[in-house]
């Protein structure tokens, strides 16, 4: 019996599919394991459409951006022909990642560690002193062997590059599907990133000492945690998003693998304020009534308002690391409009904050999940419907290709 089958049990699998009333979570040891995590890398990150960067990191025919999916390089490159690739960022004679920082205006990757080049297709071009020849023309040299970059499947939804390690998880517009037609309304293909004073990308990063996991059981799908963590919401007299009757002022979404807190803008004025930017909607006539805290299974994680997205992307490193890029997206002038620099600095300090509160209790989780004394947490039917789910479909992931 492999490691995984020990944390996975058959009892464990059962209680995690058991009616929520009486599911217990995944195992402390999934959020701990060395061994889990490697076999996440391959279940979940490979075989899944995962969000990998922002297009606008990437913009120029000649820019190249190396990048990492829990553990795997990748490589993203502009075309000449302005189409965006991915490639797996690895040579296939030394091992060596092809690109090791990021650049522009290239018309060739040249190696770091034995000189080959590489067009912007990824196919190789020449292979300097291979058989003493220093242009490396003579690519027959090689005979049969492998020798371009192996190309992984790549596509793109508003500012988000997703890509297939695997090549396997089917078509992406399947996959999108539940986001992009419940957020049909935002005009996401025009959605620009924050600039600064420079015109720079406003990018924020991030490094936390918690399981991937911890930080997405966290975020838009754990809605009773707002008010007792967040200065905002312990602020507002609209949080707990519940009325005096009991319902909720929100509505757990659930389509496919976009999970999210749903809510009615005009429910809470007074939280959020006004918000000094465009509106974001396509059509004005129809204009959006909805905002969503919520994750794009599994690393996508998003606040969505009438008048910007703000958006994370998550990449597990270790079972206790992972690393955050942050970034906010506005309509394309307010996005680098210098009258609203400073209005576009506030936003980004303000979600860096909530940030800061959230990484403080997700790194106390994770800490926590070492102790002995509860080896899982059980569910509240009336808040933790979206959790539930997601340990559900983590679990699908991990026991669906066994090998």
């Amino acid at each position: 019996m492999n490691e995984i089958d020990t944390i996975l049990t058959a009892d464990v699998c059962a209680a995690i599919r058991a009616p929520i009333e009486v599911a217990r979570t995944l195992p402390r040891q999934a959020f701990t394991s060395a061994a889990f995590a490697e076999a996440e890398r391959e279940r979940v990150f490979a075989n899944q459409w995962c969000a990998v960067s922002f297009h606008e990191l990437v913009a120029n025919p000649g820019d190249v951006l190396p990048v990492d999916l829990a553990g795997m390089p990748l490589l993203l490159v502009r075309g000449e022909d302005g189409r965006l690739r991915g490639f797996h960022n690895i040579v296939p004679y030394d091992g060596c990642p092809a690109v090791l920082d990021p650049a522009t205006e290239l018309d060739e990757i040249v190696t770091p560690y034995h000189g080959w080049r590489y067009n912007l297709e990824g196919e190789l071009l020449a292979v300097p002193y291979w058989a003493g020849n220093p242009t490396g023309a003579d690519l027959d040299a090689l005979g049969d062997r492998p020798a371009n970059l192996a190309r992984v499947a790549l596509a793109t939804w508003g500012p988000v590059v997703f890509v297939n390690v695997s090549n396997t998880a089917g078509p992406f517009a399947n996959a999108i599907a539940p986001l992009a037609n419940e957020l049909q309304a935002w005009d996401v293909a025009g959605l620009r990133i924050a600039r600064d004073a420079e015109g720079e990308p406003l990018l924020q990063e991030e490094v936390l000492e918690t399981n991937w996991k911890t930080h997405a059981e966290n975020w838009g799908i754990n809605v009773l945690h707002e008010a007792f963590v967040h200065d905002i919401y312990d602020r507002s007299n609209e949080v707990p998003r519940m009325r005096p009757d009991g319902t909720k002022t929100c509505e757990d979404f659930v389509d496919g693998r976009f999970l999210a807190l749903k809510y009615r803008e005009d429910d809470f004025p007074s939280t959020y304020g006004d918000i000094p930017f465009p509106r974001v909607e396509k059509d004005p006539q129809m204009p959006i009534e909805y905002g969503y805290f919520g994750s794009f299974l599994p690393n996508l994680h998003m606040g969505v308002f009438a008048n910007l997205i703000h958006l994370i992307i998550s990449n597990p490193r270790a079972p206790a690391r992972t690393e955050n890029q942050r970034a906010q997206f506005y309509q394309k002038a307010a996005a680098a409009d210098p009258g609203l620099l400073e209005a576009r600095a506030q936003f980004a300090a303000g979600f860096a904050i909530a940030g800061a509160e959230d990484g403080r209790i997700t790194e106390a989780v994770q800490r926590a999940r070492n102790s002995p004394a509860f080896e899982s947490q059980y569910y509240s039917a009336r808040w933790d419907e979206m959790h539930y789910r997601f340990s559900q479909w983590v679990l699908e992931c991990m026991t669906a290709n066994p090998g």
